[in-house]
């Protein structure tokens, strides 16, 4: 059996325990509106939905970059068949020369000098998109773990 000196007693006032009692009771007691459950199945519906939205993006990103990737291959190999086919018109208009005056083939051979600076610029042009969508591809994609924050001070 505890004896007086084994037990520890403490005085506090009653008023703020019957104040804590009742706003209790009062929170326990009022609805407030708002379905929280049906709030929180909503919130994760939403993020699902988010999350669904990025990962679609992701892929359609991916499969743009694998396409335009194609790009440059294709438009060297049609500037290459293009300076191959330059080829065997100015030897052709070589042999022909005496037949037809140079003049004759000067249109086509400056067409086809424009096709194939038109055919660099556009390599360029796919280069510089992939760049870009290989730094959209980055920022979508969230780091896998975050970076410490430094913090400088101020140099005066």
């Amino acid at each position: 059996m505890p004896t007086r000196d084994d037990e520890e007693f403490e005085l506090i006032p009653l008023s703020p325990v019957r104040r804590l009692e009742k706003r209790i009771d009062k929170l326990e007691n009022t609805t407030g509106g708002i379905d929280v459950r049906e709030f929180f199945r909503e919130l994760v519906a939403i993020i699902r939905m988010n999350q669904e939205i990025v990962d679609e993006l992701a892929k359609s990103s991916d499969a743009l970059r694998i396409e335009l990737s194609k790009i440059p291959g294709r438009l060297e190999e049609v500037t290459r068949n293009l300076n191959e086919l330059l080829t065997y018109i100015r030897s052709a208009a070589a042999e022909e020369s005496t037949q037809i005056s140079p003049d004759a083939f000067k249109p086509l051979t400056e067409r086809l000098d424009e096709l194939i600076e038109n055919n660099k610029k556009i390599i360029e042009n796919d280069e510089n998109v992939s760049a870009l969508l290989e730094s959209i591809e980055k920022k979508l994609r969230p780091p896998l773990s975050p970076k410490p924050l430094i913090l400088r001070p101020i140099q005066r």
